[in-house]
Parts: structure tokens; C-alpha cells; sequence
């Protein structure tokens, strides 16, 4: 039994001993002068994550026709970590969803945002944003300027007055009206107020039983077609100083070789660094949206050319 007490007196032993050596050890004493160990709560890594509050004076710094420039002060409250970037968001009025504008980080408080569409209500909105976070946002409602009035041939002027009245139209008796790809039935619309003929191969529906050609409502088989009858150049877009108001504007959306979008030279604003061409189409209704917004932002990398009529 004496033997077994020891035995069990052993195994007690050696398990206080693991126990033991698996607590930490105690904090010196301060008596001793060591320096106290914050407690873990202390701890800026244990810290709740706070977001930043909203940035500050949100207003318009420059709202030109090429250019709009936002502008604000940083956050009056700071958050847990510091500010890394603004997220910038803007939505077009009646038109789509909100989205974001593209840029790299900036902890500026101002950014410029080029080639927006042309007497266009926009809202804005500006959001800090931190490592892990961002802040509420804050808004700001914008209608960019209307170019002047233009000085054109008197060739172009029905032409003109036709987009200017229907651009935003979503119906016609006459000519009917297809959903979701409606830009190359206008702009053949638009080409007949500029004196052009209706032809076998190029017209409208003249009933229910009777549609259109392929070629008044196809952007690729419009662009055949005018470019058949020899009254029309193609040019490229580094042609633009050739370019004019009433011409026909075409997109290559994905350079497969086709036209998948069609539209009308609405307006030209010369700059130092080259003419800036605004255009006016149907689906996506619109007078005078951006050339260079059309191939940078919504569709980079797109490929645009031109119909002059000679």
C-alpha cells in the first residue's frame, strides 16, 4: 500500500508539474521596478474598427464642356485607420444604374471627370475610404452645360431640328420603334431630312405586313449601304478634323470587324488637344453623349468611325 501511495503520490506530482509549466509566468512585481504589461484591450489591433465620418463641402469646382471637377474636404471625424482613397459614384438622370468612376487611389481631395454627356442631369456621390472601410456617402445633383448654337450648312440644319425634337423618343407611327437597338432605324430617319431617297435596298416599314430593309435598320448593313452609293467617305478616328456636324457615327463595340451601335454627329467642341465629338442616338437616348467617353470609359479599348457625307 506504502509503495501504490507513493506510485499515486508520483503521478499527482508530475501533473502538477505539467500544469504547471503550461500557465505563463507571473508578471514581475512592481516593486521591482519592471515596467507593467498593458492588458490585451489596450491594444490597437483589438481596437473596434471605426469608419471615417462623411467628407465635407461637397461642390462643384468647374463644370465645363469637357470636363467637370468635383471637389471637398476630408472628413471632420477620423476613423480607426487612416484614408486611402474617395470612392466616386455617379448615376445619369432616368438612365441607368449608379456607377463607378475609375481612377487611381488619390488622397486629394479634388478629381476632374472628362467627357460626360452634354446638358445631362448626374448625381455624384463621394465616400472615404479606408483599408478596411468606407463612409457614408455624400451627394451632389449636377447638370452639365449645353454647347452653343451651332453654325451649320443649311443642309444640315433639318437634320439638326429632326434629332433635336426626337432624340428622346421612344415611339413613331411612321417609322415604328424597336426596343433596346433602335439607333440605325433614327438615323436613317435622320439621313432622310438631309435629302437622301428611300431605295429598294434602304427603307422604312410601310406597314405592319411591310417592314424595313436591313440596311435602314442594321448598323452594319447601313454602313454597307452608304458607303455603296458613293456619297459617303469613311474615316477613322484619327481623322476627326475631318469630321462633321450631321455626319454618321459608328461603334465597334468589341472589334469583331461589325457596327454595333450608330449615332449622329451632334456637336464638335475644338480643343488644343484635338476636336472632342459629341453625338446624338437612340437606345441609349441621348443628344450630345461623348465620343471619347463612348470608346475610354463605357467600352475601352472600342473602335469609332465616321460617314462623311461628301
Amino acid at each position: 500500500m506504502a509503495a501504490a501511495g507513493l506510485i499515486m503520490a508520483g503521478s499527482l506530482l508530475g501533473i502538477a508539474q505539467v500544469t504547471l509549466a503550461d500557465q505563463p509566468s507571473p508578471a514581475p512585481s512592481s516593486s521591482l521596478g519592471a515596467t507593467p504589461v498593458a492588458s490585451p484591450s489596450a491594444s490597437p489591433s483589438a481596437l473596434p474598427l471605426v469608419r471615417p465620418g462623411k467628407v465635407q463641402n461637397l461642390s462643384v469646382v468647374d463644370n465645363s464642356l469637357t470636363v467637370l471637377t468635383l471637389g471637398w474636404q476630408a472628413p471632420l471625424v477620423a476613423g480607426t485607420e487612416p484614408i486611402i482613397d474617395y470612392l466616386v459614384k455617379y448615376k445619369f438622370d432616368d438612365f441607368g444604374s449608379w456607377l463607378t468612376w475609375k481612377h487611381d487611389p488619390i488622397t486629394a481631395t479634388t478629381i476632374q471627370i472628362p467627357d460626360l454627356p452634354l446638358n445631362r442631369g448626374i448625381t455624384f456621390s463621394v465616400r472615404a475610404v479606408t483599408a478596411n472601410t468606407v463612409s457614408q456617402a455624400v451627394s451632389i445633383h449636377v447638370l452639365t452645360p449645353q454647347p452653343a448654337q451651332l453654325l451649320t450648312t443649311l443642309s444640315v440644319q433639318p437634320e439638326l431640328s429632326y434629332i433635336t425634337s426626337t432624340w428622346n423618343s421612344h415611339a413613331s407611327k411612321k417609322y415604328g420603334y424597336y426596343p433596346g437597338h433602335d439607333c440605325a432605324n433614327w438615323a436613317s430617319q435622320a439621313l432622310l431630312k438631309r435629302g437622301m431617297v428611300t431605295t429598294a435596298k434602304w427603307h422604312p416599314r410601310s406597314s405592319l405586313s411591310h417592314g424595313a430593309t436591313k440596311a435602314w435598320i442594321s448598323s452594319t448593313s447601313l454602313h454597307d449601304y452608304l458607303l455603296a452609293t458613293g456619297k459617303f467617305t469613311s474615316l477613322t478616328d484619327a481623322q476627326r478634323d475631318q469630321v462633321r456636324v450631321g455626319d454618321i457615327v459608328q461603334f465597334d463595340w468589341w472589334n469583331t470587324g461589325a457596327q454595333e451601335h450608330t449615332g449622329i454627329v451632334s456637336y464638335i467642341e475644338p480643343t488644343s488637344a484635338g476636336p472632342k465629338i459629341y453625338y446624338a442616338s437612340h437606345t441609349a437616348h441621348g443628344l450630345w453623349w461623348s465620343v471619347d467617353r463612348s470608346i475610354r470609359v463605357s467600352y475601352p479599348g472600342a473602335t469609332v468611325s465616321y460617314l462623311h457625307l461628301n
